[in-house]
């Protein structure tokens, strides 16, 4: 399921906010100093400057280590970073010195998703949503949780409320489109994704999630035509390439198909499926040697990797 992003563009405002209110605990000395380093911190994060953000709020708390903002906005840069573990560890020193900071509680349960405790994630999104309901980053990424748990029902009743609250937002239509499609609501699915290209036309990855849907319904041309526009919006689009590879593999377009899946191996190497691929596309072309970029061993590699599926 897409989200939203990690947190929401008001986060810098939300933590700029609990600074102003925050009570030091054990900080008589440095304090405003230790501010201004967290005030920095906010900065490098609103230009995405991860690296020097975590540095200032490192800072901030080699100054004052019981300034709980501080740590809320050193575990939203290592949320940005990916570090879920880290920002977790993070969260929680946030509420342990202060209770009430909801960014804490919610970053928190963002951290969860990411290391996949799913539940612990729900617990914290039910506080958060039990202080403000409408909070609709809470609401979405409690959403995810749901679907991750395949508790399908619950996860629809909080992104249709995301919906219902921020309709001009394209993410919670692609969402719920990630529901519907496991629950293979197929119609249902595409008409959200319809309205998601209609907000945000730009955007390939809603191109490619409403070819997925097509091809899982059986509407092949339609599927590829979608990956077709991902691939004219994003060339380096990797899973429009390696879908729309599939499926001239699945219409005995062999040489279209192995265009587009070497063009995905060069962007991920690594992608086994990909790989797969291109062992088939290499047996039914009958090709050995140099074909679409490959060398006499890779030919080989791929062979013996077909021979092993």
């Amino acid at each position: 399921m897409k989200r939203t992003g990690i947190f929401p563009k008001g986060f810098v405002a939300l933590l700029a906010l609990s600074l102003a209110t925050l009570t030091f605990v054990g900080c008589a000395t440095g304090s405003r100093e230790a501010e201004e380093y967290c005030r920095a911190g906010m900065e490098r994060l609103s230009e995405n400057d991860v690296e020097e953000a975590v540095k200032c709020f490192r800072k901030a708390l080699e100054i004052s280590p019981r300034f709980a903002t501080a740590y809320v906005g050193l575990g939203e840069a290592q949320l940005r970073a990916q570090d879920y573990a880290e920002a977790e560890k993070s969260f929680n020193a946030a509420l342990d010195l202060d209770s009430r900071l909801m960014a804490a509680r919610s970053g928190r349960g963002e951290a969860r998703l990411g290391t996949k405790n799913y539940q612990g994630a729900i617990d914290d999104f039910n506080e958060t949503l039990d202080v403000d309901p409408t909070r609709l980053q809470a609401l979405s990424n409690r959403g995810y949780a749901y679907a991750q748990l395949g508790r399908f029902d619950q996860a629809l009743a909080d992104l249709d409320r995301c919906v219902e609250l921020a309709p001009s937002q394209p993410a919670y239509y692609v969402n719920r489109a990630s529901v519907r499609f496991k629950r293979d609501e197929f119609a249902e699915a595409f008409e959200d994704m319809d309205a998601a290209i209609e907000l945000e036309p730009q955007n390939p990855y809603n191109y490619v999630t409403r070819g997925r849907i097509a091809k899982a319904s059986g509407r092949w041309d339609d599927a590829c035509a979608d990956f077709t526009k991902a691939i004219e919006l994003d060339a380096n689009c990797l899973p429009a390439l390696k879908f729309r590879g599939q499926y001239y593999m699945g219409v005995g377009k062999w040489e279209e198909a192995s265009r587009d899946i070497d063009r995905a191996l060069k962007l991920d190497p690594s992608d086994e499926e990909a790989q797969g691929n291109r062992a088939t596309i290499i047996a039914n072309l009958g090709v050995r040697g140099d074909a679409g970029g490959e060398t006499s061993e890779d030919v080989d590699a791929a062979a013996a990797s077909e021979n092993e599926r």
